[in-house]
């Protein structure tokens, strides 16, 4: 019996931590691709500048070296206006000396002198290049060289040079970690260490560090456990991921790292065995103390948990009740168990939830290349029947027929491919109020055919959200529309938004049936769907759209107890 109760032990903490392992490095991954992600898009915003500010006519004054101060005006404005992210901008002739600056003490010195120039890589980007500037060994600033073209002849007149402040940088670092137990490192290509989060900063000298034997991706994002005493740590649970660019910028080959003690990673998982050893520990000396009076209390439920962690691995989900007369330890253990259940499950559905949308992708692919083609053929010889001045009422309705089908199957082609590769939103500031009230036009006429009252309420003001127009009102338009399919005749639909300190709601309400408690967190699963004749994608694009614009999307009831989808969106900071 005890032989079989540590076996059981040793092979679920076993899967346990393997599992454990495995969904905290797919975190790091994400994490680490994220973080690689925004500084690829913070390089791209200031190379993008670059390429703005120097075909401006005010760059010409370099030719007549600044003398009424115009262009220094300029570049201390643009400097002003970016906060504090530009070090210094300035301007040289050909010569190299510098003309025009946002800091009036650079005026007349020399070019900045640094080592390691690189050209941007990137479609129109050649003419721009970038080097790291640095301070006591420690990089300081990214800077950004473009020439100046002579608008008035041919040749260069001078450059442009913008100084990042390296601060920028760490502070993406920081603020994607937040003091938390774990840390970010920026290498560079070669492996050199650029930069890190705070956390590291005080505890390691960065500057000559050099990740020897770490392995960085080609491309991609990796995971991996590595020895961290480079870093003043124990074993770390690595996530790596590379830069892939922001198009056209096809990024600098940097990589972004993200760790994780093993000691943090998997101390839940060695508090459990510690905990499983100590039960284990008080059942065998009370078992040889009294083992007669509690051999039952003891020995039922510790068969029970035993027989259902084996039956679990194979496929029985059933949770086991708790047992009335359990002893406080084997409580405690069998609470333990359902947490571990609870996070399989958890892991099990997210599994799950990836393989849809992988299928997704391959039927998207599929239908994309296999599907459309044969549809347009369809369609073309349809129209071409169609032309036929002998075709009775019959056979007109049976082309009519292949139009319409043709049409479906070309709408769900493309709502797979919505869904497997979702377009990346283009940000501008909209009012939402506005959009909402596009969609209820649209919709006005439908909800009037089918006796449904469509209304919006919102606690007035303007409500001004960075977001992509078209995909905001894809939202809007999937969510309605799946409230009439659900809503019969006399029936209800609202769309509310307001604004609270935090962020901005909308909500869109219905007195339908509702949505069951136990249907909420599948609702948005793909394939999921509760009307006949559904796909099932739809709300999945929608919560796809609302995560890519920083939002959150949840279902609940509504105040007529029909179902109600709320949007929630963090407030964002003012354009600059």
């Amino acid at each position: 019996m005890l032989g079989t109760m540590i076996v059981v032990g040793a092979l679920s903490f076993f899967q346990f931590r393997s599992a454990l392992q495995s969904e905290i490095a797919g975190n790091l991954r994400f994490g680490a691709t994220a973080m690689m992600q925004r500084i690829d898009t913070f390089l791209f915003a200031h190379v993008e500048n670059m390429r703005v500010w120097r075909g401006l006519e005010v760059m010409q004054d370099i030719r007549v070296k600044d003398v009424d101060k115009r262009l220094s005006n300029f570049l201390a404005n643009l400097r002003a206006g970016q906060d504090t992210v530009y070090d210094v901008l300035l301007c040289t002739d050909a010569q190299g000396h510098v003309v025009a600056a946002s800091d009036p003490s650079y005026i007349g010195s020399e070019a900045p002198r640094l080592s390691e120039w690189r050209t941007v890589p990137g479609q129109g980007l050649d003419t721009i290049s970038l080097a790291l500037a640095s301070r006591s060994g420690a990089t300081s600033a990214i800077v950004l060289r473009s020439p100046i073209a002579n608008a008035f002849g041919e040749g260069t007149i001078g450059y442009l040079y913008a100084f990042l402040d390296w601060r920028a940088v760490q502070d993406l670092l920081d603020n994607a970690v937040n003091h938390g137990t774990r840390s970010l490192v920026l290498a560079g290509s070669d492996g050199r260490v650029l930069g890190a989060s705070d956390d590291l900063r005080h505890r390691t000298e960065l500057s000559r560090l050099h990740l020897e034997g770490w392995r960085l991706p080609r491309a991609g994002s990796a995971s991996y456990i590595q020895d961290g005493a480079a870093l003043g740590h124990g074993d770390l649970l690595v996530g790596a991921a590379t830069s892939s660019g922001s198009p056209p910028f096809e990024g600098l080959g940097w990589h972004v790292l993200m760790i994780e003690p093993t000691s943090v990673s998997f101390g839940p998982i060695w508090t459990l065995l510690w905990a499983m050893l100590g039960v284990l520990l008080v059942v065998l000396l009370t078992g040889l103390w009294i083992s007669s009076r509690v051999a039952d209390r003891i020995a039922s439920p510790i068969v029970a948990l035993t027989a259902f962690t084996r039956g679990f691995r194979q496929g029985e989900s059933s949770l086991p009740a708790m047992p009335s007369r359990a002893t406080a330890e084997v409580d405690e253990l069998h609470r333990a168990y359902m947490e571990m259940i609870q996070a399989l499950e958890q892991s099990r559905e997210q599994i799950v939830r990836a393989g849809k949308l992988a299928v997704v992708g391959e039927m998207a692919a599929i239908m994309a290349h296999e599907v459309r083609t044969p549809m347009g053929i369809l369609r073309s010889a349809a129209q071409l029947l169609q032309r036929q001045a002998d075709l009775d009422d019959r056979q007109r309705e049976l082309i009519g027929f292949i139009f319409s089908e043709t049409e479906r199957l070309n709408r769900l082609v493309t709502l797979l491919l919505e869904c497997a590769r979702p377009n990346p939103p283009d940000f501008m500031s909209h009012d939402l109020l506005e959009i909402v009230d596009s969609v209820i036009g649209l919709l006005e006429s439908r909800a009037e055919r089918a006796g449904v009252s469509l209304s919006r309420q919102s606690d007035g003001g303007d409500i001004v959200l960075r977001c992509d127009r078209e995909q905001m009102m894809q939202v809007f338009l999937n969510l309605i529309l799946n409230a009439l399919s659900f809503v019969g005749e006399g029936g209800h639909i609202r769309v509310s938004t307001h604004s609270d300190e935090d962020a901005l709601w909308v909500s869109v309400a219905d007195d339908g049936p509702g949505v069951p408690p136990e249907l909420r967190q599948r609702i948005f699963d793909p394939f999921f769907s509760r009307r006949e004749g559904g796909v099932g994608l739809g709300l999945t694009i929608v919560q796809q759209i609302v995560h890519a614009h920083g939002g959150t999307l949840s279902v609940g009831e509504s105040a007529w107890g029909g179902a109600s989808f709320n949007l929630r969106f963090p407030h964002q900071e003012p354009e600059t």
